[in-house]
Order: structure tokens, then C-alpha cells, then sequence
């Protein structure tokens, strides 16, 4: 589990995966607001970033679970994925983002599209991020998606000139190209898979719920 510094879900998806995950890699803003929020992790966990967001005292607490990384190129959530595919296998384990969304709006796109960079920098990896409303993943090529009827997706294309097709949906697409993020959003699955092909890199939410 990947801890970011978002809005702290509540919904019981995302909190079963933090407590059912093998090892939780905390930005060091997220250990912060865990701290604030008097939230103990009970899992084995390090707490990773360029420690702005920490006390010398909150160093020192936590010794060896405290990793510096001073370079100022890529963000916090960056730095723990670095981290974690290095510790654990990228094909024996599964890689949940938490608390990646909600509060400042350019933090909560940027974070999303950083799955595409993870994606490109850890082919064959399980990454996922997990919101209070669904989940999103990113990939290239064709996949097949569990999915169940009346659930919602959206697809948000990374290069509008690259078209892409998806089976099962209610308004089918074949070949689209999405020009605009909202172009192809707000879509809903008919059966228990659903199947999309692209040469271009699409990010895919799915909700937990039915639409109602």
C-alpha cells in the first residue's frame, strides 16, 4: 500500500485494502495527517519523502522507518513507488495507491496521471488507486476488466489522436477518439467483463456501486 496525503477515505473498499495490506509505504505528509488524526498503523510501514513535512522529533521516533530522499524532481508518491517496487516484487504483489484524490485539485490530477508514468517505468506491475468511489487503473494494449451490470466507467485517453475500442458498454465505442478528457466518461457496463483495446495509454475508472 502506497499512503499519499489526499482526503483520508472512509469508504469500506480502500480502508479493507489498508488493513488487509502486507507493507504500507507512507508519503511523509500522509504519516503527518496520520499522526494529526491519532491513526496507529498496525502494519509494517516506512514513512519516505524529502522531510519537509516532518519534525526532527518525528525523525527521531522513527529511526530506521525513515527514509530520506532529498531530490526535488518527482513528488512524495513517486518516491514511495520507487521505493516499494524496489523492496517487493512487481510480479508476486499488488501495488494499492491510497489517498491520492481529494483536496487540492492539481494534486489529485497530477496523482492520477502519474499511473501512466508508473505503468511505463514497471511493465508487468499490479498498480491501482483506490478512492472512496471506485478505482483507477492505467494500461496500454488490450485488457479485460471485471466489471457487473450497472457499473459506471470512464476512459480518459492520454494521446486524443490514438483511438481505442471497448466492448459491453452501454454507448459502444469502437475506434473513439476521445479529443476531451470528458468524452468518454460516465459510461456503464451491461455484463461482467468488459474489454478495451488501444496502442495509446488510457486510464480506466470503475466505481464500487451501481449507478442508482
Amino acid at each position: 500500500m502506497i499512503l499519499a496525503a489526499g482526503q483520508y477515505p472512509t469508504h469500506p473498499v480502500p480502508l479493507r485494502a489498508l488493513h488487509e495490506a502486507h507493507f504500507v509505504v507512507c508519503c511523509d505528509s500522509a504519516y503527518t495527517q496520520l499522526s494529526a488524526l491519532n491513526f496507529q498503523l498496525s502494519t509494517p510501514f516506512v514513512v519516505i519523502g524529502d522531510g519537509d513535512s516532518l519534525s526532527n522529533e518525528e525523525k527521531h521516533q522513527l529511526g530506521d522507518r525513515w527514509i530520506h530522499v532529498a531530490e526535488q524532481d518527482y513528488n512524495d508518491l513517486h518516491k514511495a513507488m520507487d521505493w516499494a517496487t524496489q523492496k517487493f516484487s512487481i510480479f508476486n504483489f499488488q501495488f494499492s495507491i491510497l489517498a491520492a484524490t481529494g483536496r487540492r485539485e492539481d494534486h489529485t490530477l497530477g496523482n492520477i496521471s502519474y499511473l501512466v508514468t508508473f505503468a511505463e517505468e514497471h511493465p508487468g506491475a499490479d498498480i491501482e488507486m483506490l478512492t472512496d468511489y471506485g478505482r483507477f487503473v492505467a494500461f496500454r494494449g488490450s485488457r479485460t476488466f471485471a466489471t457487473f451490470p450497472g457499473q459506471q466507467l470512464s476512459i480518459f485517453a492520454m494521446d486524443p489522436s490514438v483511438p481505442f475500442s471497448a466492448t459491453n458498454l452501454r454507448w459502444p465505442l469502437d475506434g473513439f477518439r476521445a479529443r476531451r478528457w470528458w468524452q468518454a466518461t460516465l459510461n456503464e457496463a451491461l455484463a461482467d467483463t468488459v474489454t478495451m483495446h488501444s496502442d495509446g495509454w488510457l486510464i480506466v475508472f470503475q466505481t464500487y456501486d451501481p449507478k442508482i
